[in-house]
Formats: C-alpha cells, sequence, structure tokens
C-alpha cells in the first residue's frame, strides 16, 4: 500500500524534509497522522485522517509545490 510511496519519502528526505508518518490506535476517528517538515524553510505539513496513504500524496503535492526547482535529480 505504501511501499509504491517510499522512493518519494526518500526525496523528501533527500532534500532536508522530516517525514513521520504514525497509526493512533487509541483515537476513534483520525487515527492516521502525516507530518512533513522542513525546518531550513519553515515548511510544517500535519493532516490527522483515515487514510494515510492519500494523506501522505497530498503532503508530498504540496512540499514540491512549495520548494520547486529544489527536487533532487
Amino acid at each position: 500500500m505504501l511501499d509504491a510511496l517510499v522512493p518519494e519519502i526518500e526525496r523528501l528526505q533527500t532534500n532536508g524534509a522530516v517525514v513521520l508518518l504514525k497509526w493512533d490506535g487509541e483515537r476513534s476517528k483520525n487515527r492516521c497522522t502525516v507530518v512533513v517538515a522542513h525546518a531550513a524553510t519553515g515548511y510544517t505539513f500535519r493532516r490527522d485522517s483515515e487514510n494515510i496513504r492519500s494523506s501522505l500524496q497530498e503532503a508530498i503535492k504540496d512540499f514540491w509545490s512549495k520548494h520547486a526547482g529544489n527536487e533532487p535529480n
């Protein structure tokens, strides 16, 4: 399920981002959390949801929209 996104996570990491994925069994809704942060640019994305894959895809898209031109080769 998330295997296909691992290369994208690695691209974020190569660009200096921190990526956190969390599943919280104590919550009754929005149990999945995605956080992407980049200290040098002050960027932070956080989303609590039921679908970690779609939230991660959204985070990746948002990160690159704000860091365009910085993608590693």
